[in-house]
């Protein structure tokens, strides 16, 4: 089969000899009836040619027929053909990117062989040896490197390091200079090579780390023998600067719980420290056995302090194994943020997959997608007593996360005691001190109850008793609040209480059996539990281990199986001391994990925060307004389906479920930011205006009377620019009125005067047939406005004396200096409703608008004044371009816009335009704003009202989901987006559908 002669011992050495045959790799891959094959390489070269079969995953096959296209597929050998030719051709060849290999929608490039370039990164190869029967199979594949490098070497004895002299001259290697080292024995095997070798790392471009503690395929996955393989990777750096490290795929046996900090994060935290770095939360990518490809200038924050081995405890931990899944290295974990704070990603080298993940890991996490509540109850058949932990995994929160509680009591006592030393808005962090000043005087043995905790609290504040007492009442009362059933656990906790299971509760909470009976109560769980362990009251912990410990001496362990979230304390605990565990995310956690979360961390936590904003406000606002999202997306911890997975954007598929996630949050920040304006307090009645007030008026009104709110009444007043503008020109007649009042036109002169003054123009008249596009045409329109004037004027009088004899049935009197007492109510953007109405009724008036342009200034000039409560000036324009016509799709009104009023009945009715929305549409903005109410009150009614003065910072959060909508993080029903539209004549565009 080759292209050139040779004998077939030939063939089969040559494609042994190159790496890119993988035996078990291809037999995995044929029919079932072909996979006892005696030898792969023989049914390679026959059968695997007639089939154009790829050799192994860094080699595809039908790529390379596409390339080499007058090669004939089926009679010739492709890999036999580049080995004899493309490779010194210099062929560039694709792996095969098998995407479905661990999932994941990721961005990802294929793996390539080709060959190494000019301008190749000078790299630097460290070794940590501590072991040296490994060392000589690494040095072998270090004999396939394709360019010259520096090899760095540390190990912990002289005897060592001469040994390892000695073998490096037997070596064949394209390394100078070759430095062999002795180091301290210290943590991991980074920290020796950086108190040992960073200034001579900083001379290089990149770096290749290794050690002997590896495992044989983790050295394999990072380090292929094939020479256009390594070249590959080498150029991954040169073709994408921004990538800082590129490290193995896990191997699959890893544990995909791995990819948290587990027992070992406080041992990254003064290196974080020192850094200035926050530590990764949640799922986080890092090295696998510590092994990496890395730039010099992204690991610049590591390398430019002088490291010194004391930095490093001592490293008395077992080497690392697949089967546990654990490895001791907490320095290795910090290169994530190290990474990232350059401005870097991290890709993944998969050669199994024959891709690169790039900026992601797919940590494993098709172990825990693959799983099901049906599993859950198959592992409880197997047990005798089954444990369950409480937060998180029967229970969760309608809060962000548990430090949202926190935040929240903060902000309330703020508000009740503004007077207080220390000032209670630093509570979040006085309470955690309380905390470890209480840990401490127990000498971090036993566990600390909230009694232990407040205690500690006033001892370090001073504060007196009735602050105190408020804010563990607070505390207390908002966690009960806000904790939610996860329905598909309580099931798997009532099915083992039926199958005659013994159940337990096993909680690290600082908080009593009294303070969560009334919880457990309400959600059912009480009457199906046998014994609870409480660390508060047991004084001993999970996470600590301890409690296991008094677990395993009061029960029977050996037939418990135990449910909970925590990978550390409920999962690699149990696991070390051999109980069966059953792991269900969080929803936080599964949160962090989907498109969505990129989008919350960014506007909860951000890397900066604006001038003038409080990060404690805006941190409070954001876990409020988007915490539901963990106990409506994420409650059920199966939501993986063959359709939807851990990391592919969710789609809301009811209109209720779309109300409550997107637009709950805008809605909930809107009402809570009018209803605390100071300038409310000035307001004797709010006037809804324009479709959009339908809704507005109708939550502001069922929140008013619901809660019983001292906040002025409101209306619904069904006024629009249209019959505004026209109004006005009464009083100032503005030749430019029909240019400036809209966001550009396309139509005839005759739609524009009537979309805009309505004006109507008879069939016949030329003004039909005179197209205009504004701004484009504006002098055009000017003159023509100036040629009509009489007619504009005639229909502005009739408007003009209709929109008065509307005032003044709702309670407004024209031309009288109320000190505006009386509120507009709009979604915004430039006031023109609310400047015409203060034009024609000669009436001072307040609005108060979602998004405020910096046109609303302009409704000072006759007495009145505007708010953007969400969004001002430039932020305005950004939230009407990214956000305008789908929030005016969701709130405006079952009717058509407002064109008039019959003033021939008493009190004078609106007249509304046809609308061409169906029965069906209404139906579906009827169900979403069904969905958003719901929102509303659930946030209102766990929190209590005072939750709305601590909606203060709530721009970023409110519009948070919208915009990961926009970026397809979140997805819509198509049914739902059938039935959203906007009616825009004003601008001549006429119905705008979304679907």
């Amino acid at each position: 089969m080759s292209s050139t002669p040779g004998t077939a011992t030939d063939s089969r050495a040559l494609i042994l000899s190159s790496g890119l045959f993988d035996p078990d790799w291809y037999r995995a891959r044929l029919p079932e009836h072909e996979r006892n094959t005696p030898d792969p390489l023989t049914h390679f070269l026959t059968e695997g040619t007639k089939r154009c079969l790829a050799p192994g995953p860094l080699f595809d096959t039908k790529r390379y027929f596409e390339c080499y296209w007058n090669l004939e597929p089926g009679t010739l050998n492709a890999l036999l053909h580049y080995l004899e030719h493309g490779l010194t051709q210099g062929q560039h060849i694709d792996g095969i990117c098998d995407t479905s290999l661990h999932g994941g929608t990721g961005p990802v490039i294929p793996t390539q062989l080709r060959p190494l370039p000019d301008n190749a990164p000078k790299t630097a190869i460290t070794i940590h040896a501590t072991r040296l029967s490994p060392l000589d199979p690494i040095l072998d594949r270090l004999t396939h490197f394709p360019d010259r490098f520096t090899l760095l070497i540390t190990t912990d004895t002289s005897e060592k390091r001469h040994r390892i002299e000695e073998r490096l001259t037997r070596a064949n290697l394209n390394a100078a200079p070759v430095l062999v080292r002795v180091a301290e024995l210290r943590d991991g095997s980074f920290g020796p090579i950086l108190t040992t070798f960073s200034t001579a790392l900083r001379s290089h471009d990149l770096i290749l780390h290794l050690h002997t503690d590896a495992t044989p395929k983790a050295l394999a996955r990072l380090l292929p023998t094939a020479p256009g393989a390594l070249a590959g990777l080498l150029t991954r750096f040169t073709d994408d600067p921004k990538t800082g490290l590129i490290q193995p795929a896990p191997d699959p046996k890893t544990p995909y719980w791995h990819y948290t900090w587990l027992a070992n994060q406080h041992l990254a935290h003064p290196y974080l420290s020192r850094l200035n770095l926050p530590a990764p939360a949640g799922y986080f990518s890092h090295p696998p056995e510590g092994l990496f490809w890395a730039t010099t200038h992204a690991l610049a924050p590591l390398l430019d302090i002088p490291w010194t081995p004391a930095d490093f405890p001592p490293d008395d931990a077992p080497p690392p194994t697949p089967e546990n899944g654990t490895f001791p290295d907490a320095f290795i974990r910090i290169l994530n943020p190290v990474i990232r704070s350059q401005g870097c990603h991290i890709d993944e080298y998969d050669p199994d997959a024959g891709l690169i993940r790039v900026g992601w890991s797919c940590m494993n996490l098709d172990q825990y997608e693959r799983r099901s509540q049906r599993d859950l109850l198959a592992a409880i058949r197997e047990a005798r007593t089954v444990s369950f932990d409480l937060f998180d995994t029967l229970l969760t929160r309608i809060a962000l996360t548990p430090d949202t509680i926190h935040y929240d009591v903060a902000s309330r006592l703020a508000h009740r005691f503004p007077t207080l030393t220390p000032s209670p808005r630093a509570f979040f962090t006085l309470r955690k001190q309380a905390e470890q000043n209480a840990r401490e005087t127990r000498a971090w043995t036993d566990d600390v109850g909230l009694d232990d905790i407040y205690a500690a609290l006033r001892t370090l504040t001073g504060w007196p008793a009735e602050a105190l007492a408020t804010a563990r009442t607070l505390e207390v009362e908002i966690d009960r609040n806000v904790l939610r059933p996860r329905p598909e656990i309580i099931t798997a906790l009532r099915y083992a209480r039926e199958r005659g299971c013994r159940t337990l509760l096993i909680s690290d909470t600082c908080l009593s059996r009294d303070d969560i009976a009334p919880v457990l109560d309400r959600t059912g769980i009480t009457p199906l539990l046998d014994e609870i362990y409480l660390s508060s009251e047991r004084l001993a912990r999970k996470d600590r281990g301890d409690m296991w410990d008094l677990i395993r001496a009061a029960e029977d362990t050996a037939t418990l199986l135990h449910v909970g979230d925590n990978e550390h304390a409920d999962i690699q605990r149990t696991t070390d001391l051999g109980i069966r565990n059953f792991h269900v995310l969080s929803g936080l956690n599964m949160l962090r994990l989907n498109p969505v979360g990129p989008a919350v961390a960014t506007v909860v936590t951000p890397a900066a925060i604006p001038p003038g904003q409080s990060a404690e406000k805006r941190r409070l606002s954001g876990d409020i307004l988007l915490g539901p999202l963990v106990s409506n997306l994420f409650t059920s911890p199966f939501a993986s389906t063959p359709n939807q997975r851990l990391t592919t954007a969710r789609t809301l598929t009811t209109p209720e479920q779309a109300g409550h996630i997107l637009f709950g949050p805008l809605l909930l920040a809107f009402m809570a930011q009018l209803i605390t304006h100071p300038a409310t307090q000035r307001i004797e009645k709010f006037l809804f205006v324009s479709r959009e007030g339908y809704f507005l008026s109708r939550l502001y009104k069922d929140l008013r009377e619901t809660y019983d709110l001292p906040i002025p009444d409101a209306l619904h007043f069904h006024c629009s620019r249209r019959v505004a503008i026209s109004a006005a020109q009464v009083t100032h007649f503005d030749p430019d009125i029909l240019a400036i009042s809209g966001d550009g036109f396309r139509g005839s002169m005759a739609r524009l005067l009537t979309a805009r003054l309505g004006v109507e123009i008879a069939a016949h008249s030329p003004l039909h047939d005179i197209d205009v596009a504004l701004p484009e045409d504006r002098d055009t329109v000017r003159n023509l406005t100036i040629l009509l004037k009489d007619d504009i004027l005639a229909q502005a009088r009739i408007s003009r004396e209709a929109l008065i004899a509307y005032a003044r049935a709702c309670g407004l009197t024209p031309g009288t200096d109320t000190k505006t007492r009386h509120g507009i109510v709009d979604v915004g953007y430039g006031a023109t409703i609310q400047r015409h109405m203060q034009t024609t009724l000669n009436l001072p008036l307040t609005g108060f608008y979602m998004a405020a342009e910096t046109q609303c200034a302009a409704a000072e000039h006759s007495g009145g004044t505007a708010f953007g409560l969400l969004a001002s000036g430039p932020d305005a324009e950004t939230f009407r371009r990214q956000h305008g016509l789908f929030v005016e799709a969701v709130l405006t009104a079952p009717h058509g816009q407002t064109i008039g009023y019959d003033t021939g009945v008493t009190p004078p009715r609106p007249v509304f335009a046809r609308d061409s929305r169906t029965t069906q549409d209404f139906t579906t903005l009827e169900t979403l704003f069904s969905g958003i109410s719901s929102y509303c009150h659930d946030i209102i009614r766990s929190y209590g009202p005072e939750v709305l003065h601590s909606l203060q910072a709530v721009t970023p959060a409110s519009t948070a989901l919208l915009t990961a909508l926009s970026e397809n993080r979140l997805t819509l029903a198509p049914e739902i987006m059938k039935a959203l539209s906007v009616e825009d004549e004003f601008c001549g565009r006429g119905q705008i559908r979304f679907a």
